[in-house]
């Protein structure tokens, strides 16, 4: 079974859009990071993705380069400060391919605890617009790759017009 979760892109913010919504700089990240994983032919059953905005927003964006059986499900307890183990144990009971699409210090936290079986140990920088890859096996997460946002060359011209 393999896991990918994702940190929602850049979002503006909050003096300026109380609602966080993803950045026009967020946006082109996330389609470049879509554009970049469209032909590993990734296909999940579902992409769960927290309440807020911009959660939401990656993940649609995600969503037109990712199969998944069941689509976009809005999950409860993936926001900033929810506390990671129920997720983790939901997730080591799923028997299908997943995506999360969450925030920080959510997603850093869970994937330490993933990892190292502590959430408190950082496994590793978990920058806007980063997806990580877990194979879970015989009770044990692997990573299996990490794509930080720094390594998509992302140009001002780029444009998202396709995945509107």
């Amino acid at each position: 079974m393999k896991i990918y979760l994702v940190r929602h892109g850049q979002s503006n913010s909050a003096d300026i859009d109380p609602g966080k919504n993803l950045s026009d700089t967020g946006k082109r990240e996330i389609i470049k990071l879509a554009e970049s994983i469209k032909h590993l032919g990734i296909n999940v059953d579902e992409i769960w993705h927290s309440d807020k905005a911009r959660a939401r927003q990656t993940a649609e964006i995600l969503a037109a380069a990712v199969k998944s059986s069941k689509g976009l499900i809005e999950k409860s307890g993936l926001k900033p400060n929810d506390d990671v183990k129920p997720v983790a144990e939901e997730i080591r009971t799923y028997d299908a391919d997943l995506m999360l699409v969450g925030h920080l210090p959510f997603m850093a936290k869970l994937t330490s605890l993933l990892l190292t079986g502590s959430e408190n140990r950082c496994a590793f920088e978990f920058d806007a617009g980063g997806l990580a890859c877990f194979d879970y096996d015989k009770g044990a997460f692997c990573l299996n790759w990490f794509i930080h946002p720094g390594l998509i060359k992302l140009e001002k011209h780029d444009t998202f017009q396709s995945y509107h």
